[in-house]
């Protein structure tokens, strides 16, 4: 029955924007069993990783994305070496592009993982003395959904009728959620920026929505309204 079950969920495929897209090869992107079957799979992996690797780095992963943290160059060399068997003997192939060795030490390089990119860099104590930490903040992909689900929803003709009042009441859970994840001591700057965006799409609707040419005229008027009627911010 489980099988059957899971034979089901895999031919079913997604809908996008009411069509159903189907997938004759792995798990469907963005279905919700999905991470279920990737765990159930890699727990093999986790096993392995287990009983062969975690002298040489740290395992984290979360369905089919994960990262290694190593000590030196050659253990993380030597971690991707093993990564590749174990796949090998799973049947799975790594993420050609996705796939890399990240030299973290100098800061010049960084990572993304689930939605957060991470790097090292210098920071300073309340007594001024110099120290090296990883920071994580909103990754760039992070970033251009939550501008592409805002503008999705403001920047459409057929949403022009909606009153500001509930475009602030659909806005704000999405706002809240994003802020709830995201917001991290070095995430700031950018979650200020998206505070930005989120009130200048919400004016360039208001401006559209009254045939105002100049939707910077209206800035003032829409940031009193959004406030009175409780917009969320994310900093």
């Amino acid at each position: 029955r489980v099988l059957k079950l899971i034979r089901q969920w895999l031919g079913a495929g997604v809908m996008e924007e009411g069509n159903v897209k189907r997938s004759d090869l792995g798990t469907p992107q963005g279905g919700v069993i999905s991470p279920i079957l990737a765990n159930i799979y890699l727990n093999y992996f986790d096993r392995l990783w287990e009983k062969h690797g975690k002298e040489v780095g740290v395992l984290t992963r979360y369905a089919d994305d994960f990262v290694i943290v190593c000590k030196t160059k050659k253990d993380a060399r030597h971690a991707y070496q093993l990564v590749r068997a174990i796949m090998e003997r799973l049947e799975l192939t790594l993420h050609p592009t996705k796939t890399r060795i990240v030299g973290m030490w100098t800061g010049e390089e960084g990572f993304d993982f689930l939605g957060l990119h991470h790097r090292k860099a210098k920071a300073a104590t309340s007594r001024n003395q110099a120290y090296y930490t990883t920071q994580q903040w909103l990754s760039a992909k992070a970033e251009k959904h939550i501008r592409e689900v805002v503008r999705e929803r403001l920047g459409t003709a057929t949403m022009r009728h909606k009153s500001i009042q509930e475009h602030v009441d659909w806005l704000n859970p999405k706002i809240q959620g994003w802020k709830n994840y995201y917001m991290m001591a070095y995430s700031h700057r950018k979650m200020a920026k998206l505070d930005w965006y989120i009130l200048m799409r919400l004016t360039r609707w208001y401006a559209k929505k009254h045939q105002r040419r100049n939707w910077r005229s209206c800035w003032h008027k829409v940031k009193h309204i959004a406030n009175v009627c409780g917009l969320k911010k994310l900093c």
